[in-house]
């Protein structure tokens, strides 16, 4: 009897002489402290005014994922920082086999240039086919080297921030990579595919070397050439297969480049001005037209030396 007086007559006394937040009930307190979180996250000005999605206000309905529309860099925080660590040895790692597959295709471009320069006298599909070679070895190279530099400056940028206090979690990636995707998603998205497409390029673009035929080849080879041109497509249908089925975030590879479009239509076509459009826009166009005007050079235009196109440009 005595124990349950001193319970009951103990707690007021000790409540009363707790501090203004412990005297409080547990579901005050508990809604206080999500209310304070909730005004945190409302003014850490982490929104960015060009969001990728449609902003909204923030209320105990918002998931996480949804808080962070857009992130500016210069506030941008990291749940943690090791994650980011993690991150930028992932971009560290990927620049090196880049680097190969950019080394190979400068190879194959210096072999290649003057023995895949149309002739009048080639087929159609062969000069086609040496056109696409030529076409895919370029792309490759150039998206190989994308590649290495979006991801030593994704890298730089990794680095380059600190984390959140504990109260303020509110995006609850567990893997540097989701840090990658939700943080840097187009930078994600143009390091995987610049990597794996170059390498398609590449693969596709050795394929139609071998394919081509050359002059007085005898059948064996050309049956040798045709063998060895399946097995090379072969191979990269089953990249594609292996890449599909280990792939994470998205479905596959076309789900990936329909996201990695949509983001680039946002980031240089529907955002704020910049200044580099004028130099990279112009320059855009000029390269899609000499692109068709060579696709669309007629055959018996070969033979015309320098000063004749000179003339016939003019």
């Amino acid at each position: 009897m005595v124990r349950i007086l001193v319970l009951l007559v103990g707690v007021p006394v000790v409540n009363a002489f707790a501090p203004p937040t412990a005297r409080a009930p547990f579901g005050a307190l508990s809604k206080r402290r999500c209310t304070s979180n909730t005004h945190h996250h409302r003014n850490t000005n982490l929104l960015h005014p060009s969001s990728l999605y449609t902003d909204r206000k923030y209320n105990k309905s918002t998931t996480a994922r949804e808080v962070v529309n857009g992130i500016q860099l210069a506030d941008l925080l990291y749940d943690e920082t090791s994650l980011a660590f993690d991150a930028w040895e992932w971009t560290a790692n990927l620049g090196a086999p880049a680097a190969l597959v950019a080394g190979a295709v400068l190879v194959t471009m210096s072999e290649t240039r003057g023995e895949f320069a149309p002739r009048q006298s080639d087929r159609k599909w062969v000069r086609v086919a040496k056109q696409l070679t030529r076409l895919f070895l370029l792309s490759s190279f150039a998206l190989e080297v994308i590649s290495i530099f979006v991801s030593t400056v994704t890298g730089t940028v990794l680095l380059s921030h600190g984390a959140v206090a504990p109260v303020t979690k509110a995006i609850g990636y567990g893997s540097p990579l989701g840090l990658l995707k939700h943080h840097h998603e187009f930078e994600y998205l143009t390091i995987r595919i610049g990597f794996l497409q170059g390498l398609l390029n590449w693969l596709a673009a050795v394929a139609l070397e071998i394919m081509i035929p050359k002059e007085k080849e005898p059948l064996c080879a050309r049956r040798m050439n045709a063998f060895m041109t399946t097995c090379l497509f072969t191979i990269i249908f089953w990249i594609m297969a292996f890449y599909n089925h280990h792939l994470t975030f998205y479905g596959n590879y076309w789900h990936m480049l329909a996201r990695y479009g949509l983001l680039f239509r946002r980031r240089f076509f529907c955002g704020q001005f910049r200044p580099m459009s004028l130099l990279y826009g112009p320059s855009s166009l000029l390269s899609i037209f000499l692109g068709w005007r060579a696709f669309n050079t007629p055959p018996d235009t070969d033979d015309v030396d320098d000063a004749d196109e000179k003339k016939s440009t003019i």
